[in-house]
Order: C-alpha cells, then structure tokens, then sequence
C-alpha cells in the first residue's frame, strides 16, 4: 500500500511537472532583452500580499528591493515586466515511509490573503498549494484574475464554500482544489459554475464535500476539453446506469471512495484513458456497499492505453479477468479485496501478452485466488510490489523470484503456503517490505539470512512455525519500523537485536515464548512507537509509571495474557493519540478510564478489576469497543453507556452486575440507523477486516461486528424494549442472570440478528412468533426459563430446531419437544388401542362395565388387607410366628451390614500403607 501510494504520487507529481511545462511555454516572449524592470504598482502590490502572511521558515526573505522579478517564486514577462507566475507552494518534503512523501509544517506560509493580488493583472499562474490559510475561506477576488491560467490551491487548508464567482475564469486550464481531511473543509452545492469553464483540462477536487451536488456527471460533460478529473472523497451522489458521457479527451480519472453502488456502464466507453480510479477505500472509514457484480471485462478491452487500473474494494466477483496481459502499457494493477476467483498461474497465462512487461505494482490482496506460485513472476523484471494476501494460494514459495530485483514489498500473508523460507527470497536487497505471516512456513531464521536485507523497514514472518535463533551480539543491518513476531519462538528473553532498532513505530511480539521481566530498554529506545503488542506472554513486573511519557506516540498498547501487576499508570490515561488498549488477563488496577477520552478500544477483560463500572459517556465520542467481561464490577450498568453513538461491541460478561438493564440502549445510534448500510470500523486501531467478513482485534477474532453481551451477571427485571430498535445487532446474550417477565414481542425486528441467547433467567410467558422470521438467526438458546405455550414454527427456525433450545421450560410444547400442545393431540395418542382406536365411540354400557370393573378392583384390595389383619388379631399362634420371621429377618440384615462395614474398615488401610 505504501509503494502504491508513493507511485501514484509520483504519477500525480509528472502531470503537474507537465502541467508547468505547458504554462511555461504560454509566457509572453522569452528571447527579448532582460532589462525591464519590475512594474512598481505590482511590487507593491506583492509587498502588501507578503505583509498579510506569516513565514516562520523565511521563504520570501528575498522579498526586498527593487527588482521583483527576481524574488523567490515570481516570474515576469520578459519584454514587458508584468508577473505572470506566482509559485509559492510548500517546497519542502519529507519521507514518511517506502516512497511516500508529505510536506513538511516547517515550510507553510499562513496568515491572510489580501486583495492586493488584484493588481497582478497580467497573472496567469497562481500556486498557494500545500500552505496553511485555516483561518479564511478562499478568496473572491480571485475570480477578477480573469487571465489565470494555471490556479492550485490544494492542500492549502481553506473552509467553506467554494466560491461560484470562479465561473469568470474563463481562460482557467487547470484548477485543483483538493483538500487532505486534517486540515481544511471545502464544499460545493451546486456544479453550475464548473461547467462554465470551458477551458478547463484538468480539474482535481479530491476530499471536497459534493454530497448535496445532483447533476455533477452533467455539469462535467460540459467540459469538452478535459483531460484529468480527480473527484476522490467526494461524497457523491449515485448516478443513473443510462446516462451517457462524453469525455472524448479524458486520460486521467478518479473517482474513488465515493461509495457509489457499482462501476456505471458510462465509464466503458471511453477509449483514452490512461488512468482509472474506481476504488472504494476510505481513508477513516472502509465501506461494503451494495452487492457483488462481474467484474467490467469492457473497461479493459476499451481502454488499451490503460497505465493505471485500480478497482479495489468494488465486491468484483466472478473470475479474475484474464487479458490484462494485453495491456502492453499497463504499470499498476490494484484489484484488492473483491471476490475474484482463479488460479494464480492461469491469471498470468502462459506467455505475456507483451514482449516485455512493464509492470510495477501487482495487488490482489483479499480476494478468492489459489493454486500454486508460478514461476512466471520472474518475467515481471519491473515489478517493485507485490500483494498476495488474504488469498487462498497454497504450495512452496519458488525460488524463481530472486529474479525480482526490482522488488520491494512481497506480501504473502494469510494464505496456505508451506514449506522454508527459500535463500533466494533473502538475496532481494531491493526488499523494504517482507510480510509472510498467518501461513504454514517452518524451519530456523538466523542472523545469516539478514545480511543483503540492508533496506528492510518492515518484517512479519508471524503465525507460523519459525524459530528465531539469533546471537546476542547480532547487529541488524537494516533499521526496521514494522516488525511483527508473533507465534514465533523469539524466547525466552527479550532479543537484544532490538536495542538497536531506534525506528521502530510498531513492534507485536505475541505468543512469542518470552518468560522476562519488560527491559528498561524497550521503553526508553522505542520513544517513536505507536503499536506495542507483546501480548501472550510471561511477562512479569509492572508497567512504568512514566510509560506515557516516555512512548508519547502510542496509538495501540496489548499486554494482555501476561503476569502484569499494579497500576495502569495514570501518564498512559494523558496520551491524546491512544486508540486502542488491551491488557486483559493480567492484575492491573484501573486508575484513570475515565481520562482517556480519545480511545476507540478498550479491552480490560479477564483481570481483577473491583468497585463499579466506569460511567463511559458521551465525553468518549469515539469508543468502539469496550470488553470488560471477567472480572469483579458490581453495581448496575451505568445509562451513560446509551449514549456511546458509535459504540458496536460491548460485553460485561461474567461479573457481578446487579440491578435493571438500562431501558435507553436505543442511544446507541451506531446500532439503530437502518439508513447507513456501511459496515465500518476505524482505522489506526490494531484490526484487520476482509470483505469476506472476518475481523481481527489485538490478536481476537470479532465474530460479530454488533454484539451486546451482558451474561453472567445478577441482573433483574424485564428485557427493555429498547432492544429491539438495534436493528444492526448481530448478537445479543443475556444468559445466565434473573430477568423475569416477558420475552419483547417485536423481537422479530432484530433481523440481522445471527445469535440470541436468553437461557437460565426467569422469564415467563409465550415465545414471541416474531423469532420465527429472523433470517440470518444460527444460534437460539431460551433453556432454562419459565416459558409456556407453543413453540413458534418455520422453515427457517427449523434450522436451530434442537430439543436443547427450550429445554427446561415444562410449559412448552410442540415440536421439537415432546410435549403435545392442547388440541393437536393426534388420534389415539392417550395410548388406547384396539376397537376404539379407528375413531368409534364406546357405547355408555361399555363405559359402566369399565367403571365396575375398576371399582370392583379396590373393593377387593381393601377387603383382604383387613381379613389379614383380622387373623393375626384373633389367632395368637398366628400372630407369634409372624413377628418371630420378620424379628429373624431383621436380626440377619444387620448382621450382614456389619461384617461388610468390618471388610471395608481392614481393606482400606492396607491400600493406603500399599500406596506409601
């Protein structure tokens, strides 16, 4: 991802250089004499412009004098002395990560704008990009620049509303307005004033709010000499799937992350573009919309000039298309996370379609493709990234792909490939990225297999069966960022390598059979890092008081499942970027929850937490997840937690909580807005999502993305109905605690629910019928309650029609249970056969003789019994021998219970001196 967004940078950086090109060709004559001097009304008009403006960096320290024309960022008209180009965009750039660069702050003008600049009449070329003006909205006077050409302001930070007087730009050939959404907030209601500019050829809008734009598609088409739409991050509305464009210039396009419900069929007519865009990642938020399609063979075969294709995260399925190879000039292929099926060796087909391929990025990540690793990627002598992951490709990694010198990320997570390592893979210097964890690889990983790895930066060989064996005075030759050695055998002391690696921004050592105390070290060289996950352990010790201060930078902390005593220290509640914690089944103390209101995900579960919940409220915006099951809170559910709007998990399972439930869970709105159908998660927390529906957080499986789970506990009362207006709940337990009264009888609203457990409580009466029509349900439990009357029936329920469902409720009847609910009883099923059992009635004589007969049965009983008792009265003889043989019989019951108590009493001491 990294490599990929650096090239698209790169790409983006080429046409603007073109752009530069083009306009420096449009100056007025170049060969003329260069003795004109600066106009004096535009020098001052430059002066007033810097005056406005705050440089801490100084950039326009060559401001003074005379001769304007030769101050930093302005260009004149040789022959006649009026500025034509004012260039003052941020120069300076910094690298973050593999070939991706931002501005850096320290080179940002800022300040005012002022309306001076109206004086440059002569202006065709204005570059304010990259700055920060936060403080203002982008200026209206701009529009009386009417000979601008050239005007980018992207980046720069403006807010609000875009004005629509730009529309008078009628020259303008090149507008970008592009925003990042940490800095800035533009809109537009309205396109009217685009489709004005009827020169225009290059029109970049990314990250501006478009959302209440109707007709945008219409106002572009009338742009007839356009050449690059960029409308990233727009919001824009659907269009309709018969509209025709007619773009017959356009090269470059992207509209991605707009989540629009499917690639529209106008797109397929184009036939020059060289760039397509039609991702549906979000840069905060990841979205499933819609439902799958067929992937569009037609943009491929409409489109031979195609440089850049990405159609990631677009539910694609069917299989992978297979003529890409006769793209001779396609470089960057981006088809992640879809549902494309295919064998990876007939993807790349036996022969490339072109003598020699020029790709460079290959990415395919999460998606349905197996088979084998052909050796057909060694033709791809270009290819600088490379992503297999989450795939289903199985087989040995060949040793062909040490003819990948180009490469530099080889991601192969998550899939089912076996066997070693091969040495070629670690003869790739050119490699910053080696990702092959969650796969069936083993063997021995040594210091040796290091040594050419010299621009390594990010490491995960994790979730395999590897062994690290590394000597303790190894020192890496590369200086890593990432590194993840998870389920590896790193143990059992802390590896003294990574004293070395001050770089390092996300260390997970999980499960990695480390049985130390936490080195001092690790937190006073890490001082840059952001995901610590030493996780699974047996790491002993507490965590340092001054931890916040001395990781001031964490976003992730997992130490759960280890020994950890104390405190969670109260530095570590002030970070202000802490997303996500987790240390569960350790012995920590919570101090300051409530302090740490920026956190997403709080995982405390399974310590030894006392006293009452913490009451999470709305001063907690962003909470996510909180897991606090397993421990020892008390008190009842604090109704703060209704008002979490985006919470989505929430479990106190397996405490002593008392009292009522909340009858306001309703509050939470993540779960109650049927409209939003964006299944989403944020992103900088420790999670990994698919579109095939499976998540992970720290190292946990998230079975379901909406869960409540409140088992386990001592809550009383009545299930609120507040419940059932969660439409988005997928699971929801309330087992094991002392609810009584009714079951909801609307619970068949929660349709998306897939697990509902209500066992061991006391509720009573009938089982709503609304149970019966929940589509998606797979796990059903009422056992164990008080309730009565017929089981609801359907086809669907039938699919958790188990006799332990319901068991424990002697009131219940119908299938699956035994019990016959009144009125359905079939023919003879009291059990009586014979002449009446085809339906005939018995006759009343019948039934008197029965009745006699029954009558007659006892009379008899009774009779013998007294003449019995009579005898032994009235005959002595009688009476002695009876009381003689029951005496007798007593006495020899006795006597046996002796003895055996005597054999019992020698026999068990012998077998504990025979055990001694």
């Amino acid at each position: 991802m990294a490599s990929y967004d650096g090239l698209v940078s790169t790409v983006l950086w080429a046409i603007f250089v073109i752009q530069v090109i083009e306009f420096s060709h449009s100056n007025a004559s170049t060969n003329v004499s260069t003795n004109v001097r600066c106009i004096g009304a535009e020098r001052e008009a430059l002066l007033k412009f810097k005056h406005g403006l705050t440089d801490p960096s100084r950039r326009l320290s060559s401001w003074t004098g005379e001769e304007c024309c030769k101050w930093e960022g302005v260009e004149c008209n040789k022959k006649t002395g009026h500025v034509l180009k004012l260039d003052l965009h941020n120069p300076c750039i910094e690298e973050i990560d593999i070939k991706v660069f931002v501005p850096s702050n320290k080179c940002m003008l800022g300040g005012n704008i002022v309306p001076s600049l109206t004086e440059l009449k002569y202006l065709k070329y204005l570059d304010l990009s990259v700055n920060n003006f936060s403080t203002q909205k982008i200026p209206t006077f701009f529009a009386s620049l009417q000979k601008l050409e050239y005007l980018n302001l992207s980046h720069a930070s403006f807010n609000g509303n875009i004005p629509r007087q730009l529309s008078n730009l009628s020259k303008l050939q090149y507008l970008d307005l592009s925003i990042n959404f940490d800095m800035g907030y533009l809109t537009s209601n309205d396109f009217d004033w685009v489709s004005k500019l009827s020169s225009l050829k290059y029109l970049h809008m990314s990250g501006v709010n478009l959302s209440k734009v109707k007709d945008w598609i219409g106002c572009i088409n009338m742009l007839p000499s356009l050449q690059s739409l960029g409308l990233s991050y727009c919001r824009l509305q659907d269009i309709s799937s018969s509209l025709q464009a007619n773009f017959t210039s356009l090269r470059f396009l992207s509209i991605g992350a707009n989540n629009l419900s499917s690639i529209r069929p106008w797109i397929y007519n184009f036939s020059k573009l060289e760039h397509i865009d039609l991702s549906n990642e979000y840069d905060n938020v990841i979205a499933f919309v819609g439902i799958p399609y067929p992937f569009p063979t037609a943009i491929i075969e409409n489109n031979q000039r195609l440089v850049f294709l990405d159609v990631s995260w677009n539910l694609l399925q069917g299989d992978f298309p297979k003529n890409l190879s006769s793209l001779c000039k396609l470089q960057f292929v981006r088809l992640n996370h879809n549902l494309l099926n295919g064998n990876i060796s007939d993807i790349l087909g036996d022969s490339l379609g072109c003598i020699q391929s020029k790709w460079k990025i290959f990415d395919v990540s999460d998606n349905n493709i197996s088979g084998h690793l052909p050796n057909r990627f060694r033709d791809l002598k270009e290819l600088e990234y490379l992503d297999l992951s989450l795939n289903l490709i199985f087989g040995s990694i060949p040793a062909s792909l040490v003819e990948l010198v180009s490469l530099r990320t080889f991601d192969l997570r998550n899939n089912k490939v076996s066997g070693t390592i091969p040495e070629s893979i670690w003869q790739l210097s050119n490699l910053k990225q080696l990702l092959l964890g969650s796969n069936f690889l083993y063997g021995v990983v040594s210091e040796l297999h290091f040594e050419n790895l010299k621009s390594l930066i990010r490491l995960d060989i994790s979730s395999n069966q590897l062994i690290l064996n590394m000597s303790s005075t190894w020192v890496p030759p590369f200086q890593v960022r990432e590194i993840d050695l998870s389920d590896c055998k790193v143990g059992p002391k802390f590896p003294k390598w990574l004293q070395t690696q001050g770089n390092i921004t996300k260390l997970r050592m999980s499960n990695a059979s480390i049985s130390d105390d936490i080195p001092d070290w690790l937190y006073d060289i890490f001082s840059n890092i952001e995901v610590l996950d030493i996780s699974s352990n047996m790491l002993r010790g507490q965590v340092p008081q001054d931890i916040g201060d001395k990781m001031p930078q964490l976003i992730d902390l997992i130490l759960k499942g280890n020994n950890l005593t104390g405190g969670i220290p109260n530095s570590l509640c002030k970070l202000n970027r802490l997303n996500g914690i987790s240390l569960s089944k350790n012995q920590l103390i919570p101090n300051c929850l409530l302090n740490m209101w920026a956190i997403w995900v709080l995982d405390l579960s399974d310590n030894e937490f006392t006293g009452r919940l913490p009451p999470f409220g709305p001063q907690f915006p962003e909470l996510l997840v909180i897991n606090l099951e397993k421990n020892r809170f008390v008190g009842g559910i604090p109704p703060q937690y209704c008002q979490l709007q985006n919470l989505q998990f929430l479990s106190l399972a397996q405490n002593y909580i008392s009292g009522p439930i909340p009858n306001c869970f309703d509050g939470i709105l993540s779960m109650v807005n049927v409209d939003d159908k964006t299944l989403f998660y944020m992103r900088g927390v420790d999670v990994m999502v698919n579109t095939k529906g499976t998540s992970q957080i720290f190292g946990n499986t998230l079975i379901y993305f909406y869960s409540i789970d409140l088992s386990a506990n001592m809550l009383d009362g009545q299930i609120p109905e507040e419940f059932t207006k969660l439409v988005k709940l997928e699971n929801l337990n309330l087992s094991q605690n002392n609810l009584s009264g009714y079951i909801p009888s609307n619970i068949g609203d929660l349709k998306n629910l897939e697990s509902l457990d209500l066992s061991r409580n006391k509720l009573s009466g009938t089982i709503p019928p609304g149970i019966s029509s929940m589509d998606f349900l797979s796990l059903l439990n009422l056992s164990f309650n008080r309730l009565s009357g017929p089981i609801p029936s359907s086809n669907h329920l039938q699919t958790v029609n188990n006799e332990s469902v319901y068991r424990g409720n002697d009131r219940l009847c119908g299938a699956p249970l035994l019990n016959t609910c009144p009125g359905d009883e079939p023919p003879g099923s009291d059990g009586r056969e014979g002449e009446y059992s085809k339906g005939d009635k018995p006759s009343e004589g019948d039934l008197d003789i029965r009745n006699w007969f029954y009558e007659g049965l006892g009379l008899g009983f009774m009779v013998g019994f007294l003449g019995f008792c009579s005898v032994l009265h009235f005959k002595g003889s009688w009476r002695v021998s009876y009381f003689q043989a029951m005496d007798k019989a007593i006495e020899k019951f006795s006597m046996t219970t002796m003895i055996t108590m005597l054999w019992f009493k020698r026999t068990f001491p012998r077998c504990k001196k025979e055990l001694v």
